[in-house]
């Protein structure tokens, strides 16, 4: 579909050098080369062969700097002395060629480039030198080809017309490419609103994306405030201080005009327009060129707005206005932040249920198991009173009591911590850690110093470093550990850790794109039914007799919370297998 949208076609007369076939046949080639520099590449070394030129480029625009960089070339003198230079735009004398022709947007043509003004020397070698301007469909200068030779008057006027069409070529190359760029950044917007797990780290992700990928160097988005009545600044590539604290209220300035009315603007020179009020802005009010605002709709409503500014650039001869791509691709953003609210909310909401439910579910089986131990603690004390009232007062028998008072306290004691545990899984205080050390450590911890059971470590020969919680993590580890250890008394506990592959990982149903530790433990005991596995980390599923049936959900809370997995992949007959997967730490 994209490859017929973008099939290049001839555009030729009788008098260009380039012949129907010929130039038939270069669009052919360029069809079929999808990536970006091989195409350019092979453009130039078509003009270069043409034209029998010394040196070929391409120059490209950068709108955020005002300024061409020569990206592409083909010739003896382009590593060594043209490649990644910086070209500023300007008629100047000696600011050079490529700068002439993308301020003046006009071909240039020269049969001795030493009696030029505006002649820069990069090669000693040059004498004659063409170069022409590629424009975009809207008639914006995006770059310059440019040929040269060591010959006088090398090139003549009939050749303006092919590099003009190497030109046409090298504009839809540089649009295919563009347009590739929105599309792999929108994929990324989408990846990223799957992922997010609040509006801050949805909000952030996306401004991220907004000038990584498609160079909004000033980006905010404004978000309705209820409590506040107020449209909210909640994220922007610079203002750090002002989110969550900067609002505009609805029709107050052009920002809070497009959240009332819902409507996009883009223009030039907003200062000119009535609605400007130039407040909350990335930079200077004074310097700001081009203004673009388009709402974002939540429930059918006006919810608030994306923002985009463009800084004026310092060359006069520069155009860096937003333009019709521009403005689709910040509503394709809108749209996708829309989303995200929508998906956001919507787990809120249902998460909201679900804890009500857990809640619920938690208080009546808390109740359940605190009262009986406050019924057993209540006749030990019924007990009590009446040996005391006894003259003849029997030590065994208050030792019996002493003892039952003990053990009930002692159990009550482990309800409220395992209460605690479940309540607190999620809230993190993390640092960096070893991997190794901590599973040894959380193991060694609970493991019977004697025991028939035999422990066999498999740790990781690399070194794995992690961001966690480690008394979080050791309280999963030793949860699995004592959980194994229950259920069989003989036989061999293997714990094993390394870097886990990406088949783990999606079967995990984690991000491919992170990197993770990987720790097993399994055992030698009975195993658990399949027709179970789907049920051993919900709360208060337990076929054990101690405790209230959290433990497994404990752990699989702490691991979701540090961004992980908790699986259980054992065969019955076979013994229990439990993966858990945490994100390796990335050293800045």
């Amino acid at each position: 579909m994209l490859g017929q949208a973008w099939t290049f076609q001839a555009v030729y007369s009788a008098e260009d050098m380039f012949d129907s076939q010929e130039a038939s046949q270069l669009c052919d080639r360029i069809n079929t080369i999808w990536d970006t520099d091989e195409a350019l590449m092979e453009l130039l070394r078509a003009a270069s062969a043409k034209l029998r030129s010394r040196n070929a480029m391409i120059a490209r625009i950068n709108d955020e700097q005002g300024q061409l960089r020569l990206t592409h070339g083909v010739g003896a003198d382009w590593e060594s002395a043209l490649k990644g230079a910086v070209v500023p735009i300007g008629v100047h004398r000696g600011q050079g060629v490529i700068a002439f022709v993308a301020a003046e947007g006009k071909p240039f043509l020269s049969g001795d480039v030493t009696e030029e003004p505006v002649y820069r020397s990069y090669v000693e070698n040059t004498q004659s030198e063409l170069a022409v301007p590629v424009r975009d469909r809207t008639g914006r200068i995006r770059a310059v080809v440019n040929v040269e030779s060591d010959q006088p008057n090398h090139f003549k006027e009939a050749d303006i017309a092919d590099v003009a069409f190497i030109g046409s070529l090298v504009a839809n190359v540089i649009a295919r490419d563009e347009l590739l760029r929105r599309e792999q950044a929108l994929f990324k917007i989408g990846h990223a609103v799957d992922r997010a797990q609040n509006e801050s780290e949805l909000l952030e992700q996306l401004l991220q994306i907004a000038s990584q990928q498609l160079h909004f160097q000033s980006c905010a988005v404004f978000l309705f405030d209820p409590e506040r009545r107020a449209y909210v600044l909640r994220a922007a590539t610079g203002l750090r201080s002002q989110v969550d604290v900067g609002t505009y209220q609805a029709g107050d300035g052009m920002t809070g005009w497009v959240c009332k009315h819902g409507k996009i603007v883009r223009m030039e020179n907003p200062q000119s327009d009535p609605r400007w009020k130039g407040r909350l802005l990335e930079i200077p009010k004074e310097d700001v060129s081009g203004y673009l605002g388009v709402p974002i709709f939540y429930r059918g409503e006006s919810y608030g707005a994306i923002r985009v500014l463009r800084r004026r650039p310092e060359n006069p001869h520069h155009d860096n206005r937003f333009s019709e791509d521009d403005e689709r691709i910040l509503c394709a953003i809108a749209e996708q932040i829309t989303t995200g609210l929508e998906r956001i909310r919507t787990m809120r909401r249902v998460v909201r249920v679900e804890r009500m439910a857990a809640w619920g579910e938690l208080s009546a089986k808390s109740s359940h198991m605190i009262g009986n131990r406050a019924f057993a603690l209540r006749g030990d004390v019924n007990e009590l009173g009446h040996l005391l009232d006894d003259k003849d007062l029997n030590r065994n028998e208050l030792k019996d009591i002493h003892t039952s008072l003990v053990t009930n306290l002692t159990r009550l004691e482990e309800i409220l911590q395992e209460f605690r545990d479940f309540v607190t899984a999620t809230q993190l205080t993390t640092a960096r850690a070893g991997l190794n050390f901590l599973v040894r450590e959380a193991v060694d911890e609970v493991f019977p110093r004697r025991s028939q059971v035999e422990l066999i470590y498999d740790l990781s020969e690399e070194e794995l470093e992690i961001m966690v919680d480690a008394r979080k993590l050791r309280r999963a580890i030793t949860e699995i550990v004592e959980n194994s250890l229950s259920f069989f008394e003989k036989g061999r506990l293997r714990v094993t850790t390394h870097l886990a592959n990406s088949a783990t990982v999606r079967r995990a149903r984690l991000p491919v794109d992170q990197k993770y530790a990987e720790i097993i433990i399994e055992d030698e005991g009975p195993g658990i039914e399949p027709e179970r596995k789907h049920l051993i980390f919900q709360p208060f599923y337990s076929s054990r007799v101690k405790g209230m049936g959290l433990g497994l959900s404990i752990v699989k809370g702490i691991l979701e919370a540090h961004g992980g997995e908790v699986m259980e992949e054992g065969r019955v007959g076979k013994g229990a297998r439990f993966v858990m997967l945490i994100p390796l730490h990335h050293r800045q």
